[in-house]
Formats: C-alpha cells, structure tokens, sequence
C-alpha cells in the first residue's frame, strides 16, 4: 500500500507540473513522443523521496530538475532559473509532506486502518491542492501579464520562490521534534509556494501598468512636439503682415540687401519648424522638435535619414526609441557641440543609430548597466531602460557602447510583414 501511495502521490504531482510548466516556458520540442518523455522523466524525478537528514537527495533532485527544465524549453536565462525554482518549491514541498507520512504510515505497529484513512486524506488533499492550483497558474499563463516581465523582475521571482525551498531544506536538514510545527511549516510552504503565482500575476499587472503609462506618456510628448511646432507656425502666420511691412519698408527706402536679408531670416525660420527630414511625418516631426531642443543648448543635430513615408513598425516604441536616444545625446551635452542621429530601412528591418562624444567617464554595474550621472537617480537613468524595452518589445536588437569617449546606441528593428 504504502509503495502505491507514493506512485499516486508522485503521478498526480508530476501530472499537474507537466501541464503547467508549458504554458510558460516554450518547448524546444513539439512531438508526441517529447511530450510523453518530459513527463515520464518528470514523473521519475517526483518519485525521488525527500526525506529528513538527506539533504544530498533534496540538492540532488533540483540539479535534475534544472538540467530537465533547461534541455526541454528554451526562455530567457533569467525566466528558466526562476519558474525552474517556483516549479520545485512546489514539487519540494509536496515531496516532503508525502514521504514524511508515508515513513510514518510504513512504521512496524502502526494500525492499518488509520494507515488506509491517512493515505485516502493525503490523495483528497493533492488532488484539491492542485484544482486550485491549476485555477492560478492559468490565470497568470492565459493573461498578458507576464508579457512585461523585465529579466529584473524574473530575478526578484526567484528570490521570493527560494522562500519555500529553503523552509524545506531546514526540515530536510535539521528536522523539529515538535510534530505540530514540522507539518506547520510543511504545510506553510506548500501554500506559499502556491501564492507565487497570484504574485506574478499582481507584479505582472503593476509592470503592464507602468509600460502602458511610459508608452501614454511618449505618446502624449509625441502630440505636444507637433502642438508646439504648430504654435510656432501660428505665430510666424500672425505676424506676416507685420513682417511684409517691414520688407515694404526697406524696399520703399531702396535697401534692397536689408530686404532680402529679412526674408532669409524669415525663410530660415519657416525652414527650421518644417523640415523635411524624411517622408515619414511621425518620425520628421519628432525629429524638428529634437532639433529645435538641440539647438537652444547650441548644439547641432545632424541627421541622415532614408526611410519611406510608411514603415510598419509600432508607432509608440519607435518614438520611444527616437525620442529617448536624442534626449539622452543632448543631455549628455557633447564637448563638440554635436549630436549625429542615422536611420535607414534596409529591406526587411530599420537600422537605427544615435551617436554623441562625452567628458566625464560614465559609470557601469556589474550587470553592464549604466549609471546615471545625475543627482536624483531614481527618476533619471530611465532613458536607456526606455529604449531597451521599446527594442524587445519590436523584437529588434539593441547594443549600447561608451568607449573612446564616444556613446552610441544602435538598433536594429525588423519590419512587419
């Protein structure tokens, strides 16, 4: 009895993984028979018993269980360690729970009767523990809350699932004789390692949230850029007549070269707010405003563009991207008063560049991550993260150098189809 309890226990565990993990981590194989062999070899690695005082077979069936994870789906590195240890906290826990009462139910002298009563309550509690499981992780897997996951965000996951494995390492490793708090804690661990997942899904909402007001607000940016030019077009239009009758003025006196010097000063104005740096209207006026912000701080934005009037790329993350590059570049204040900013759509996807000189070396993390220069750190140094976001969200690629005193951002964005 106490052998097929372990298997009931072990398949019913191994069942309810293997239909969650999928939905997920992306299988690196799609057949059948993969699927009958990650499930098998899941239902293996639920039958190892996890017992006190033997804590090399704890360790043990996690290496396996990692090494399972990363062979059969392919994620990012930092969503693999994360969902592989949120995965075996559950399968830890319940590991525990059940091979601690089959060792109690498989001792010399204990009444069979209570043995059966014990093994029917401990098959009734898997198999209510994982409907309300199955319940949670569909509700974080079917929504899109995990879409804005950051590997940041993945790596704090990871911390938070440790908290149950590592409840169950003490008791492996150093097990209380209070029987109360043994099953206590065992039973705390297995409900902890069960709110993981309306945790993701709360923390994925907070992040979709905050992706949606950084999009709202670059959008909002993008139409006060256009607001402005198109004040600074209504006042050169309001003044029109005033400026023809100055140029009435200087013809009337015969100072013909102060007439045609007022009409280039006016030219160059009108010139300025509406260049045409490209045939895309989202990214020319983004780039007039650009360039008239460049220029107050007396520096010069030069651009090299090609792109055609439509290009089929997500309107809002292609601002971000522009928007954000040169903020950062004109912030950044080059010593030679220059900013050079390069587009062009090269078949199947756009090639993106913006590239500034700076002074003061620029400090980096561990983590290859910049950090800002500026007083208030908390609200600055979200330019580059912008970007970045904004890139992965297009499924582009992005590399960011600072090297020779030379920072530069280069992306490439595919087209859609």
């Amino acid at each position: 009895m106490v052998l097929v309890l372990h298997c009931i226990l072990s398949l019913i565990l191994a069942w309810n993984i293997s239909a969650a993990i999928p939905a997920f981590l992306t299988p690196r194989f799609q057949s059948r028979i993969s699927t009958i062999l990650k499930t098998a070899i899941l239902y293996i690695i639920c039958l190892f018993p996890i017992i006190p005082d033997f804590v090399q077979t704890y360790m043990m069936s996690f290496i396996i269980f990692a090494v399972y994870i990363f062979f059969f789906y392919k994620e990012s590195k930092e969503k693999t360690i994360s969902l592989s240890v949120i995965f075996f906290s559950i399968i830890g826990a319940w590991s525990y729970l059940s091979s601690w009462w089959i060792e109690r139910i498989s001792t010399p002298g204990f009444p069979a009767s209570i043995g059966a009563i014990a093994a029917a309550l401990l098959i009734t509690l898997a198999l209510l523990y994982f409907s309300i499981f199955r319940v949670y992780f569909r509700q974080v897997s079917d929504s899109v809350a995990l879409e804005s996951f950051t590997p940041r965000m993945w790596n704090y996951a990871t911390v938070i699932a440790l908290a149950p494995s590592v409840i169950i390492l003490t008791l492996v490793v150093s097990p209380p004789e209070n029987l109360i708090l043994l099953q206590a804690l065992t039973f705390f661990s297995i409900l902890s390692s069960t709110v993981i997942f309306p945790l993701l899904y709360q923390m994925g909402r907070s992040a979709k949230l905050a992706e949606e007001n950084s999009r709202l607000k670059t959008r909002s940016e993008f139409y006060q850029s256009i607001e402005a030019q198109q004040q600074e077009l209504r006042k050169l239009k309001h003044d029109l007549m005033n400026h023809f009758t100055v140029i009435a003025t200087y013809l009337d006196l015969g100072e013909n070269d102060k007439a045609i010097e007022y009409l280039k000063e006016i030219g160059a104005r009108f010139s300025e707010l509406t260049k045409q740096y490209t045939p895309n209207t989202l990214i020319n006026s983004i780039l007039n405003f650009k360039m008239q912000k460049a220029s107050t701080e007396g520096l010069t934005l030069e651009v090299k563009a090609d792109v055609s009037s439509r290009l089929d790329i997500d309107e809002t993350d292609l601002c971000t991207l522009i928007a954000n590059s040169l903020d950062n570049a004109i912030e950044a204040n080059p010593p030679d008063r220059r900013i050079v900013l390069e587009m062009l759509e090269d078949g199947s996807r756009l090639l993106f560049s913006v590239t500034n000189r700076y002074e003061r070396e620029i400090g980096r993390r561990s983590d290859g991550s910049f950090i800002t220069s500026k007083g208030d750190s908390k609200n600055h140094g979200l330019g580059i993260r912008n970007i970045k976001e904004a890139v992965e969200r297009m499924n582009g690629r992005i590399d960011i150098t600072a090297k020779d005193n030379v920072f530069r951002v280069y992306a490439e964005v595919p087209l859609k189809k």
